[in-house]
């Protein structure tokens, strides 16, 4: 199986976890360096950031660092999973607007540890948040399947 059919199938198996589904969040892996998350359509829930419900949540968007920097594990290895050790944000300004598109890279790996970073950019495609951090490959366990 290539790379790209490799990631493709990783990104099928995040889409299709509850926690993606119910925030609307589809992510794909436009190519072998890069990693996309996009929100077509953020709903009101994810909505009351600043106590402006036109401003998405920050807690929100610090759930989808937590899954941009997590998930580019699969741009080191898909057949593992991963988790997030360490992530540090940075608020930028308010996100508004119908549609939120991420992009996160690799930025060095060594080993088992993935260092990347991201950001998220509103409809008009102004970034408002940055994220980095830390990403660590899991080994695989009876109790946790490699993906």
């Amino acid at each position: 199986m290539s790379t790209s059919e490799r990631l493709a199938r990783y990104a099928q198996l995040l889409n299709a976890h509850p926690s993606l589904a119910a925030y609307g969040v589809q992510l794909t892996f436009p190519d072998e360096q890069r990693l996309r998350i996009e929100v077509a359509q953020v709903p009101a829930s994810m909505r009351g950031g600043m106590g402006d419900d036109a401003v998405v949540n920050g807690g929100v968007l610090s759930a989808l660092c937590d899954l941009m920097i997590g998930s580019t594990a699969g741009l080191v290895d898909p057949s593992t999973r991963s988790a997030t050790v360490q992530l540090s944000i940075r608020f930028e300004r308010p996100l508004r607007g119908q549609r939120i598109v991420g992009e996160a890279r690799v930025d060095h790996s060594t080993g088992r540890t993935v260092f990347a970073s991201g950001e998220l950019s509103d409809d008009q495609g102004r970034v408002c948040v940055r994220c980095q951090g830390l990403a660590t490959l899991l080994r695989p366990s009876a109790a946790t399947p490699a993906a």
